[in-house]
């Protein structure tokens, strides 16, 4: 939860720094994110078999964001409150971007991503949150 809130101080920095500098910023954020992620291990939740497919019709909602954030105001973690900010505050940037937008990025298999991401990662993250 920290690192995915912390990553909000990041569009507020990068336009002041060099291009080589907002480079090297941006890996080495990335890179303490995977090791941390790595030797604390991952939540049994996020297993792949149990990940939802994104091949489902849906209808369009004016914030699909609206229920997760109010049912996360009530949770007695406010970490979760904070996490699901941080997803909604992302997807406002990227949730229109299609899949295949993210490749050529060094990320194995970036290109398969889209701009669903962070809606999808908030509904996983109040899934497994449930009281």
């Amino acid at each position: 939860m920290h690192l995915v809130t912390s990553s909000l101080f990041l569009p507020s920095l990068l336009p002041h720094l060099p291009q080589d500098s907002q480079v090297l910023l941006l890996r080495g954020y990335f890179a303490s994110t995977l090791g941390w992620r790595i030797t604390h291990g991952s939540s049994p939740s996020t297993r792949h078999s149990r990940l939802p497919q994104h091949n489902f019709v849906c209808f369009k909602v004016a914030n699909p964001f609206l229920d997760i954030v109010q049912s996360a105001i009530m949770h007695p973690d406010s970490h979760l409150l904070k996490i699901q900010r941080a997803f909604a505050h992302f997807s406002s940037f990227y949730s229109a971007q299609p899949k295949g937008s993210f490749g050529g990025m060094e990320l194995d298999d970036a290109e398969a991503l889209d701009g669903s991401l962070f809606l999808r990662t908030a509904r996983l993250t109040s899934r497994g949150t449930r009281t």
